[in-house]
């Protein structure tokens, strides 16, 4: 029981990381416009921190948001204005689907469409968060990673909106759900991620990373 290695004290210190991270990523989300950087940070922090257990969890997640900030800001206006799109769209099927059945469609369309892009983003954050990348590079490199490993990418943007869904509708989701989130991202994340990392003596195998 006093021994802090034992299970009952390690399983204290992952939910107490689930919450401090997951705390870090909402306020550093409030902007909005800081929310890329603040996602990528969120998944660098998670895997390193609670998933692999290495020490300074909460001093990477600032340091990785400082240095991602840049690349994360293009990303976030950009695609962050076709989800706000997607999304209005979506609306408007549906309120057109009272008067129009044929309307039923289009909402499906916009449905595949949002969800491709929530899929879209998991890769391009976390490789952002991994690789050095230029602006073009990444959303090049993410596409790449988006197609080669489709089902993933289904899995990924499912997820990702029943989070949102959660977190939208309900407060206690907040205090844990992101870094749950970003840990779910990373069990199907990093397995591709190794599969395109060369080995140390070999060529450059990855799809498209600078």
């Amino acid at each position: 029981m006093f021994n802090p290695e034992a299970f009952f004290w390690r399983w204290c210190s992952h939910l107490l990381d689930l919450m401090v991270l997951s705390l870090f990523w909402f306020f550093a989300s409030l902007p909005l416009f800081t929310i890329g950087a603040a996602s990528t940070a969120l998944y660098d922090a998670a895997v390193h921190g609670v998933r692999r257990g290495e020490a300074g969890g909460y001093r990477r997640f600032w340091r990785t948001f400082a240095a991602e900030f840049k690349t994360a800001l293009p990303a976030t206006l950009l695609f962050g204005a076709l989800l706000a799109a997607v999304w209005a769209g979506y609306n408007l099927m549906g309120f057109l689907m009272a008067r129009q059945p044929a309307a039923q469609a289009g909402l499906a369309a916009y449905a595949v469409l949002g969800l491709v892009l929530m899929g879209y983003l998991c890769w391009l954050f976390a490789l952002l968060s991994r690789y050095e990348f230029r602006f073009a590079a990444l959303c090049r490199t993410a596409w790449q990673f988006c197609i080669l490993h489709l089902p993933r990418t289904a899995a990924l943007a499912l997820s990702l909106a029943g989070s949102v869904w959660l977190c939208t509708r309900f407060i206690v989701p907040l205090f844990f759900v992101p870094c749950m989130q970003a840990l779910l991202a990373a069990m199907l994340i990093e397995p591709a991620f190794e599969k395109h990392t060369p080995a140390p003596d070999g060529p450059d195998s990855g799809p498209g990373g600078e």
